[in-house]
Formats: structure tokens, C-alpha cells, sequence
């Protein structure tokens, strides 16, 4: 024991010590230490397999967000001001920005999964599931981050090799972005040829999980690539298989989703995993009130406890995101997600994003509420767009009404029967249901609505490679090899 121990705390070591190279994609390991060791026995592919989700999880727990959601309208600065992310609110991002713009982490996470593939193949294992389990998380969680990596920044660097050591510097240009999608699916198959179908932890992928990313990459590719009705069709058939699965399902309480003493509940197929005294973290400590800026009397201090924080509040929900989780005041979204109170004796208002905001104790917050990547209620909302996309409107509007009926508590709250109409109503509930969750800015664009929806883009259509992400200045620097994304600078 203490032997493998020791192995795994080399193996999280060199792989930490890999970090700042691959940092900025210039690979430089001069060290003759390897960890052609520490890959022995099934105990080490498990210790790799976790190590592995460590480092998803860091790499996904702010870039979710900062790719998912600031560019899209809806944030804005909080009460500390800071103005920290304005190039990303406004899209007006260059490689001066460090918010969202550095790879690096991206493809640690994906050297991780490589070394997997590399070596668990020649261990040994008393029951070949648990390998193919390893096995088929590391083809997804390269799947998921070469996805991601795609639709951040387009041509990127595409590696399939697992580093260790080397006497030679490797310094990668970036490959067509089509290569990366055809990695992406072939990944995925593979993760579905190789996963259990008895792996039931929703903290790594699932068969279910591999499912939501085939229905994702391929609505996608069917939306902004031209993948054509083969696409839609493969996004279908991945969603089908989700529905057969009897452990999830809409649950009846939206609350009880973010409930931190109901993890793992129905509702989630796949989720970034925190707890105090093991791994705390997110993005919800600057959306909450600060004590220092919260100005009213001891007694209310004392109510509204359960809102402070040791951060300043940098960030907040946008005025026109706000204004739609309050159109309707039957939704019983809004006060899970956002929270809006004015003390009438000192005159000031309070707003904070209630989402993920862990726990209070002790005099201080643990950032302990998991981060889903996804939820059952995006399979039913994936489902109603591709129903809609062929033309059966009626067909789509059930599955936008099972989502819709758990919020406002009525049956049939939406009756439109055109195409149009029905993806403005589509896209509504995309913002509501997934409010703070890193999903706006991939469904204003798969849905068409990134020049007419978000105001900083409105009319820029013609510029090149708006949708896309600047790399930070200091990948260029560090490797000769690696240009600029083409329109910025």
C-alpha cells in the first residue's frame, strides 16, 4: 500500500510538473524521470483515472463558465465593480485577456487521458469492466475537452500521445478544427464500445453521460457545421438511449438539483464533484454579497448569513437575464437561481446569484455545491429542438412542456405551432432552466441567435472568427510554432 502510495503521489507530481509547459503548448521535459513505474497494476490505472477527473475538474470548474456564459449577455459587473471580465461581457477580447484564453490546463487534462490509453491496455485486471471503464473515461474526457477545444478557439493542436519524458522539445502548430471533430466523434464511439453498462457514479462518465455528449457534438455539428440530417439523426439515437436509462429522470423539486445534501440526485447524468476537506472551488464565491459591502443592522446581517462571502461580488446576473427569470412569477427557477432582497430601513438593495453557493458554517463558506455538465432536463430540451428541426412542432412541444410544467406547476404552457416561434420559446427556457450554469453562449449560437440576441454582437456578423476565442499572448511567445486565432490580435 504504502509502495503504490507513493506512485500515485509521483505520478500527480510529474503531471503537475508538466503543467506549465503544456501551459503554452511548448512541451519541453528534460527530466529523465518517467512514470513507465507507476503503471503496474489495476491499482495505479485507478489512481489514474481519478488523478484524471482531478484535473478535469480543475480545468472545467471556471472555464465552464467563462466560455459558457460571460460572452453572452448574461453577466455583468457585481457590486465590487472590478470590471475584470468587460473584455468578455462586451466581446471585445484580444490576447491581452487571461480569463478563458490559456489552453493549458485544457490539454494537461487531455495528457492525462492519453497516458491512460497509453498504458492501462498492458495491465492486467482481475475483472476487464473496471478496465474498460478507465479505458472509456479517458476516450471521453479527451472527447469532452478536444470538443470544447474545437468550439473555444477552432485549429488547435491535436495530441494523442501521452509525454512523460523526452530529450526533445515538442512545439505543436494548430491542426484544422474539422480533424478535431472527427477526433471528437471517433472518441466517442469508443467510450460507448468500451463503457459498463453497470458504471452508475455520475461524478465520471456513465454510458448515459458518453450519450449526452454524442447528442451535443452532433446537434452541433448538425446546427453550425452542416452535418446534415446524419447528424441530427446520431444526436436522436444517443438521446433515446439516455431515456432508457431507469436512474434519471426530471425530478419534481427544481431546488432540490442544487441541494447540497441531495447530490447525485435523478436529475444529474454528469457533474464536476466538491467537498469540504477534499476539493472546494466553482465560481460562486464572487456572485454572493461580501460581508464588508453588506450595510444593514446585526439582526439582518444574521438572517441573510447564508449569502456572505469572503470574495467581493464581481459578478452578477445582467439586467435582461434578470428581467426574464422574473417574467413569469409562477417559475419557481427564479429564487433558486437568483435572489433579490432591499432592506426598507437602510434603503439599499441586495442582488446575488444563489446558485452553487455551497454552505455556510463555522463563520465561513465552503464551496462544496457540485458544477453539472449535464442534467436530464437538457436531454428532454435537446430532444424538443431536434423535433423541431424536423418539423414536428407538436411532437417538440411535449418535451418542452415537461420542462416548462416543472416550473410554472401548469400543463401545456406553451401551445406555439410554428418553427420560430418555437425556438424563441426554445431558447428561453435554455436561459431560465440553465441560468449561471455555462450553457447561453452554445445555445445563442446553435440556435442562430448570437448576431440578433446578444447586444455587444448585434451587426457583426462579417467579422472574422467573432464566435471564437483569442489565445493568451504567452502561448505565442513560449512556442513559435502556435499562431494567433485569425481576426484577433
Amino acid at each position: 500500500m504504502k509502495k503504490r502510495l507513493i506512485k500515485l503521489v509521483l505520478l500527480v507530481w510529474v503531471s503537475a510538473g508538466m503543467t506549465s509547459c503544456l501551459d503554452d503548448m511548448d512541451i519541453t521535459q528534460k527530466s529523465k524521470i518517467t512514470t513507465s513505474n507507476m503503471w503496474l497494476d489495476e491499482g495505479d490505472a485507478t489512481g489514474a483515472l481519478y488523478g484524471m477527473y482531478h484535473q478535469f475538474r480543475s480545468t472545467f470548474q471556471t472555464a465552464m463558465i467563462y466560455w459558457g456564459d460571460y460572452r453572452a449577455g448574461t453577466f455583468t459587473n457585481g457590486a465590487g465593480g472590478s470590471g475584470s471580465a468587460d473584455k468578455m461581457f462586451k466581446n471585445e477580447l484580444d490576447s491581452s485577456e487571461t480569463k478563458g484564453t490559456n489552453w493549458g490546463s485544457c490539454y494537461t487534462t487531455i495528457n492525462n487521458a492519453n497516458l491512460i490509453l497509453r498504458h492501462v491496455p498492458e495491465i492486467r485486471f482481475s475483472d476487464e469492466s473496471q478496465k474498460n471503464l478507465i479505458l472509456a473515461n479517458a476516450y471521453f474526457v479527451r472527447a469532452y475537452t478536444y470538443y470544447n477545444i474545437a468550439r473555444v478557439w477552432g485549429d488547435a493542436p491535436l495530441l494523442l500521445t501521452g509525454f512523460e519524458s523526452s530529450d526533445n522539445d515538442l512545439q505543436p502548430s494548430r491542426s484544422d478544427v474539422s480533424l478535431i471533430y472527427e477526433r471528437v466523434g471517433k472518441d466517442i464511439e469508443e467510450a460507448l464500445r468500451l463503457m459498463p453498462a453497470s458504471a452508475t457514479d455520475c461524478t465520471i462518465a456513465t454510458r448515459s453521460a458518453v450519450q449526452m455528449l454524442k447528442a451535443d457534438y452532433n446537434l452541433w455539428l448538425y446546427q453550425t457545421r452542416n452535418g446534415g440530417e446524419n447528424a441530427l439523426l446520431a444526436a436522436d439515437e444517443a438521446l433515446t438511449e439516455v431515456f432508457k436509462d431507469s436512474r434519471l429522470e426530471l425530478i419534481d423539486s427544481y431546488a432540490d438539483i442544487f441541494d447540497i445534501s441531495k447530490k447525485n440526485n435523478a436529475e444529474i447524468i454528469l457533474t464536476l464533484h466538491f467537498a469540504q476537506g477534499e476539493y472546494e472551488g466553482g465560481y460562486a464565491s464572487t456572485y454572493l454579497i461580501p460581508l464588508t459591502r453588506f450595510y444593514s443592522a446585526s439582526e439582518h446581517i444574521e438572517t441573510h448569513v447564508k449569502l456572505m462571502t469572503a470574495d467581493d461580488q464581481r459578478f452578477i446576473f445582467s439586467p435582461s437575464l434578470v428581467d426574464l427569470l422574473y417574467e413569469d412569477e409562477r417559475d419557481s427557477r427564479t429564487p433558486v437561481s437568483y435572489g433579490d432582497w432591499t432592506d426598507e430601513e437602510e434603503g439599499y438593495r441586495y442582488t446575488w446569484v444563489n446558485k452553487f453557493a455551497g454552505k455556510w458554517a463555522d463563520n465561513q463558506r465552503y464551496f462544496i455545491s457540485d458544477l453539472p455538465l449535464y442534467r436530464y432536463a437538457e436531454a428532454l430540451l435537446f430532444k424538443a429542438e431536434i423535433e423541431n428541426e424536423r418539423g414536428n412542432t407538436s411532437e417538440a412541444l411535449i418535451y418542452l412542456n415537461r420542462v416548462a410544467k416543472r416550473a410554472y406547476g401548469i400543463d401545456n404552457y406553451y401551445t406555439i405551432s410554428d418553427y420560430y416561434g418555437f425556438k424563441e420559446a426554445l431558447m428561453t427556457e435554455y436561459l431560465k432552466e440553465f441560468a449561471g450554469e455555462g450553457k447561453s453562449w452554445w445555445n445563442y449560437i446553435r440556435l442562430g441567435y448570437a448576431f440578433t440576441h446578444i447586444e455587444s454582437l448585434r451587426g457583426r456578423q462579417n467579422e472574422t472568427n467573432i464566435l471564437l476565442w483569442p489565445i493568451t499572448a504567452a502561448c505565442m511567445s513560449e512556442n513559435p510554432n502556435i499562431r494567433q486565432t485569425v481576426g484577433y490580435n
